[in-house]
């Protein structure tokens, strides 16, 4: 089945909804479900209240995902991360008001997450106000509306467990939920001041410095406050092993710019420590214990995965073999809550070497289909393989029966017994981890199987936000979704020109290609088109997420050459085919 154009786009431009918080709205995802006593335990880092850090600063923990920090100065506030949505937002602010009624001066993002950026218009409370960030920050913002939107928006919600109830979402790990659902709102703001290497100002009388120091994200940076000798770290810190990959699908993390960027925070040898997620630590001593343990672990998975990929070990053996030394492992600080040293050494494998794993039945392995029909004839036929699935989830072999339900599934992919299996091992494994990103993952599959969906986010964007993204990434995510089938045998040219924003883009669709590039509006003029479009950029986007009527949009530009007809059957070429779970074969009625 097809989802719409303009379906898809909404997923393309709710980039920034990626992680819709659904506890408790869509009642219950299973009944009974256990946790972990230690992942229960985990909640309490995330008691939620306004902690008072030092005597101007601020931080609200346990409203949403993230953490947001206040900064109290003469005549105003800063504000350090701003939360996921506007209603999140708006609760951290109304508590903030609680303890200052001064103005908000500025506000800092310490990298480009969602939770950390999307609750921005409710601290300016419509001043205008100056936005610090690293001069990547709002190309990353933008990169959110990329061409891999619609897998990691999947991935995402599976993960969060947006879609499980209070009972099943215990915590997210480093946060105790992500606040945002499908009425919820953006509020983004574009950082107006930017700096590359380091950057000192002064707002409100407060003195501060603001570093990048890539880790979690390329474009991360910290906030030291000399004066008070307090220090920000964004993400580069947190109460748990670090994210060094996470299972939403990321570029990769360089782990040496990571544990580099912590020494730099050691370096400062700060006496508060106030991290965007999870709660401060108070004391230099204490301080850089945790950080040169924290930085010592990261070094230690580097380290050892390449050591290891140089002996010939492969990303499986990898996983099993690397460990954290004893005095690391049983650190509070580096329990598995968040990220895990078996996704990450993975990652470094894949960072450095790339897909191949060095065994000469990888070079061309066979496919999925192929392999599944293998193993049923080793088993002794289909019901064979069913019936060593059934008895692995009989034994409790949980992970054994998940994976012979994944070659099952490409059998017989509606075979109600197989779900039956793989649901059952879905929740079991579930309710045995210890890290809530496995956990939702898990539970979110399960839930999905069931109930016959796709966990998606839902919202729709305001056209005040949709507004803020330029063209280009709109553009770029048609080349990426072009039929090759149905443009095949076309070679056509398409332009569409901007004047409100002067800008113009040529669509040449060439046999199973759509090269899609920017024109000067003078050259654009002289090309000679198959169709040629004048047209309003804010009423594109808003048709392309759905805010804006396709057929009175597309009805009302100009066109010097074809009609509106003949652009609406043009664009049917990028539709699309709808996601599938990951251990689904892929038909064309996906």
């Amino acid at each position: 089945m097809k989802r719409s154009f303009t379906i898809y786009i909404i997923a393309y431009c709710m980039a920034l909804s990626a992680c819709a918080h659904r506890a408790s709205q869509e009642g219950e995802a299973f009944k009974g479900i256990d946790a972990s006593p230690t992942l229960a335990a985990h909640s309490a880092i995330f008691e939620k209240g306004i902690e008072k850090v030092a005597d101007n600063v601020y931080v609200a923990i346990g409203f949403g995902l993230a953490n947001s920090i206040m900064i109290e100065g003469d005549d105003g506030v800063i504000i350090v991360d701003t939360m996921e949505s506007c209603e999140a937002a708006s609760e951290v602010l109304g508590e903030f008001r609680k303890i200052c009624a001064k103005p908000v001066k500025a506000i800092i993002y310490t990298h480009n997450h969602v939770d950390h950026i999307c609750g921005a218009e409710v601290f300016a409370q419509g001043a205008d106000i100056d936005i610090y960030a690293h001069e990547t920050t709002a190309y990353y913002v933008g990169r959110l509306l990329s061409k891999m939107r619609t897998v990691i928006d999947m991935r995402s919600m599976r993960m969060h467990g947006n879609y499980l109830d209070e009972k099943a979402l215990i915590n997210c790990g480093i946060g105790p939920f992500l606040y945002f659902n499908s009425k919820s709102t953006l509020g983004y703001l574009p950082p107006n001041i930017i700096f590359s290497d380091t950057l000192a100002a002064k707002v409100a009388g407060i003195e501060f410095e603001l570093l990048h120091a890539p880790g979690e994200t390329d474009d991360q940076i910290f906030v030291w406050l000399p004066a008070a000798r307090v220090l920000l770290c964004g993400d580069n810190f947190y109460w748990s092993f670090p994210n060094l990959y996470t299972i939403r699908g990321t570029p990769y993390r360089s782990l040496q710019q990571w544990y580099r960027s912590i020494d730099l925070i050691r370096d400062r040898r700060p006496e508060y420590l106030v991290p965007s997620h999870s709660r401060p630590i108070v004391g230099q001593e204490r301080i850089e214990t945790v950080l040169r343990d924290y930085r010592d672990a990261i070094q230690f998975v580097h380290d050892q995965a390449i050591r290891s990929i140089n002996m010939g070990m492969t990303p499986d053996e990898l996983a099993e073999h690397i460990k954290l030394p004893p005095h690391l492992a049983k650190a509070p600080y580096l329990q598995p809550f968040y990220g895990k040293v078996s996704w990450s050494v993975r990652s470094v494998f894949a960072g450095n070497l790339g897909w191949f794993d060095g065994d000469s039945a990888m070079i061309e392995p066979l496919c999925r289909a192929d392999y599944a029909r293998l193993m049923a004839r080793l088993a002794g036929g289909q019901e064979a393989l069913l019936g060593h699935a059934r008895k692995a989830l009989e034994e409790g072999e949980y992970q054994a029966a998940l994976q012979l339900t994944t070659y099952l599934a490409q059998l017989n992919s509606d075979s109600a017994e197989m779900k039956d299996i793989r649901v059952k091992a879905l929740v079991a494994l579930g309710e045995r981890a210890e890290n809530p990103n496995a956990r939702h993952y898990y539970l979110t599959e399960a839930l999905e199987i069931r109930d016959n969906f796709i966990a998606m986010a839902d919202a729709r964007p305001e056209p005040a936000q949709l507004h803020k993204f330029p063209l280009e990434g709109f553009f770029e995510l048609l080349a990426v979704n072009l039929d090759p089938v149905a443009s095949a045998d076309m070679d056509k040219r398409v332009g569409m020109k901007f004047p409100d924003v002067q800008q113009a883009y040529i669509i040449h669709v060439r046999r199973g290609v759509a090269e899609i590039r920017m024109f000067d509006t003078a050259a654009f003029d002289e090309e000679k088109l198959d169709i040629k479009v004048i047209a309003d950029s804010r009423k594109w986007k808003e048709m392309l997420a759905k805010i804006r009527n396709p057929f009175t949009t597309l009805a009302g530009f100009e066109y010097e050459t074809g009609n509106a007809l003949s652009f609406a059957a043009f664009l049917t070429m990028f539709e699309p085919q709808a996601p599938k779970l990951p251990y689904e074969p892929f038909s064309s009625n996906h």
